[in-house]
């Protein structure tokens, strides 16, 4: 199971540790067939968004709590170049880049809670859905593995 993360869930996962974009990250890294899909502009753009001093100061947390967050998803992730160019999404042409990562990388799933991803449903048979479906198929998928009933 291949899935590229959106950087909303990434941001996420990071500011509100009880959430279902945090609990969906720490169940991909459990699972020993997961493997996160990402990009140098996703991680890029996650920085920028956690290095925002307006969002540091309201969640409280350092630049260099931020650089050692960015380096652990970076190692735990499969890192692609970007080389392909579809320009899915007129609304906000920025979201192309998770389409492009994930289709680079061969993402079974893309992930975001972003409305403009969301009403796409699927790009050429990559579904993308949000952090609570993704658990959903998780469970699922792997759910004796997540409960430890294995």
């Amino acid at each position: 199971m291949r899935l590229t993360l959106d950087t909303n869930v990434l941001v996420s996962a990071f500011i509100s540790k009880n959430g279902q974009p945090a609990a969906l990250l720490d169940a991909i890294l459990l699972l020993p067939d997961a493997r996160v899909i990402l990009s140098e502009p996703i991680l890029n753009e996650f920085e920028a968004v956690l290095s925002r001093a307006e969002v540091r100061a309201r969640f409280q947390y350092s630049i260099e709590e931020v650089a050692e967050v960015i380096d652990q998803i970076e190692r735990a992730s499969i890192m692609v170049q970007i080389t392909s160019n579809f320009r899915v999404v007129k609304a906000d042409p920025s979201d192309d880049i998770v389409i492009n990562t994930a289709w680079d990388g061969q993402a079974d799933y893309i992930v975001s809670g972003d409305d403009h991803l969301k009403k796409l449903k699927k790009f050429r048979g990559v579904r993308i859905v949000t952090p609570a479906s993704m658990l959903s198929i998780i469970g699922r998928k792997f759910g004796e593995f997540i409960t430890g009933d294995l």
